[in-house]
């Protein structure tokens, strides 16, 4: 007998914590987070599975995808590993070993999904649920942490530049980027030194006669369109 066979295993989930801004580019653009529901009427969790024997953890976050959110993996849809949530007591059913994830989507990628967006609200907390099941509100709270911390207007991290996880679709206008960044967030950002971290990250969209081309798509003044810096 092998050493190793001394030695219980725990099952080994994969949990995706899926983050979206819906109504990018919009008047009120809102922080979600993509629940399903559970065999418990009232019960609400992150889409998630088990590894299977000899399968790896990308092979079973893409089959999370496919076969539970029913949306097509992609080589630009990357789970980003959070940390492993590892309490014995986590999983009622077994003693279960989660390498949650995150994965912040634009809108459009979820429609048609199999589940349901919530708002988060400025305090990080789930709008309308009072609670998870297992410990997914506190993969939940490291997934909100982990977009909010990419997102904040602070010298160290302008180097990351505009909408870092692509909520927004080109072209935008600086009102459109700040909107997306204060939904992330969650408190309002200053204007002047948000278009002022911004610009040099940006180029403006220019039409036909080599002039700026102007949005009215919100309300107020034309104002003009912008793209990433490539």
């Amino acid at each position: 007998m092998s050493d190793l066979d001394k030695f219980p295993r725990p099952a080994v989930a994969v949990d995706l914590a899926i983050l979206t801004v819906t109504g990018a580019g919009g008047t009120d653009p809102e922080l979600r987070v993509f629940t399903q529901s559970r065999r418990n009427p009232d019960g609400r969790a992150l889409p998630g599975a088990f590894l299977r024997e000899r399968t790896t953890v990308a092979e079973t976050a893409d089959h999370v995808l496919r076969e539970k959110v029913r949306i097509e993996p992609h080589e630009t849809i990357r789970p980003r590993l959070l940390r492993l949530f590892d309490d014995p007591e986590r999983d009622e059913r077994t003693w279960a070993v989660s390498a949650a994830h995150a994965l912040p989507l634009p809108e459009a990628v979820l429609a048609g999904a199999n589940g349901e967006l919530t708002r988060v609200t400025a305090d990080g907390r789930l709008d309308g649920i009072a609670s998870l099941l297992f410990d997914h509100d506190a993969i939940v709270d490291a997934a909100i942490r982990d977009v909010r911390e990419r997102y904040e207007i602070r010298l160290r991290y302008v180097d990351v530049g505009p909408d870092p996880d692509g909520f927004l679709a080109e072209p935008f206008t600086l009102l459109q980027l700040r909107r997306v960044h204060e939904a992330v967030i969650g408190e309002e950002l200053h204007k002047d030194n948000f278009a002022r971290r911004m610009r040099p990250h940006l180029e403006p969209v220019v039409d036909d006669d080599g002039e700026v081309a102007l949005s009215t798509a919100l309300r107020g003044r034309p104002a003009a369109l912008f793209r990433r810096a490539r």
